[in-house]
């Protein structure tokens, strides 16, 4: 027989920076379990300015893992006032194994995404089960995480994620630096990304994911997936919503999920842009702080 390990989960902003999702307690229900999950903001409030300043906000939720298939959907929308709001909704998740649970906040008008965040849950059968489950949501709008290339420039543009510096009009490469673009002003050359990390030849760096929420794309890709440009991973122009995986130099062992939000236009003089999340140890989107951001150095260019 085949057990399902329930999660009830519900959903609160608090202005002391929390979000609680639901508290079903300890109660015995026989092969299944209910268990409250707790999802945490990070400290620097970055995801609550985003929730109050929104009329409104939806939730995408997706869970992976063997022999998982089909576990997605939407909460909302819903309204957030400057104090407190909440709304919940509850999961059934096949035990088994490993599973990821990645949830998606999103502004309810536009569905433009506001905040990831994904966890590890073990629903092996003898696996300790918890009744808290905490995951933190980092932005994917603040300029720590964002990323615009100046319409102004001339080709050559390199950005380095671990210190959020945009190279421009420079043909650096190496282990330091991640990706390149090849923008320029004045082009109408399609928008395509490039690896910077290879001095003697390009690596396999890029990895195309697909087109739509990120929070369908939470995974590193096999190594096999990765190519040393987004047309070669993708066999295809690069368009708006496109996301891909990129292996890090500056952060080693990391990875980016990174969106395409506009593809720029050279003839016009407007530059592509960018979303992102960084992890630099697990293989999927967890919350995680680059150390510009840390260090309260992200570039205030855009």
């Amino acid at each position: 027989m085949r057990f399902q390990k329930t999660i009830a989960a519900a959903y609160f902003l608090s202005i002391a920076l929390v979000l609680l999702w639901g508290c079903q307690g300890n109660r015995p229900l026989g092969p299944e379990k209910v268990v409250s999950l707790n999802v945490s903001i990070p400290p620097t409030g970055e995801v609550k300015s985003a929730l109050i300043g929104t009329a409104a906000n939806e939730i995408l939720y997706r869970v992976d893992g063997a022999g998982v298939s089909n576990i997605h959907g939407t909460v909302g929308p819903f309204t957030t006032s400057a104090s407190s709001g909440s709304i919940g909704f509850a999961l059934d998740i096949p035990s088994g194994g490993l599973r990821v649970l990645s949830v998606q906040l999103n502004d309810a008008a536009t569905h433009q995404p506001l905040a990831l965040g994904a966890v590890g849950i073990d629903l092996s059968p003898n696996a300790p089960v918890t009744d808290v489950i905490v995951v933190d949501m980092g932005s994917v709008t603040r300029n720590c995480y964002t990323l615009n290339i100046s319409g102004g420039d001339f080709g050559g543009e390199i950005y380095t994620f671990s210190t959020d510096t945009l190279y421009v009009n420079t043909p650096l490469t190496g282990p330091l630096y991640d990706f390149q673009s090849n923008f320029s002003a004045g082009s109408s050359t399609p928008l395509t990304l490039l690896d910077a990390q290879g001095v003697a030849a390009p690596l396999n760096t890029i990895a195309y994911l697909g087109n739509g929420n990120f929070v369908d794309f939470d995974y590193v890709p096999s190594a096999s997936a990765f190519h040393s440009s987004s047309d070669l991973a993708k066999g295809a122009p690069v368009s708006i919503g496109d996301i891909f995986c990129l292996s890090l130099g500056s952060i080693p062992g990391g990875h980016a999920w990174i969106q395409v939000t506009n593809l720029g236009n050279g003839t016009f003089y407007v530059g592509p842009q960018f979303r992102y999340r960084v992890n630099g140890l697990l293989p999927y989107y967890a919350y995680d702080r680059t150390l510009a951001d840390v260090g309260n150095g992200c570039s205030t260019i855009w």
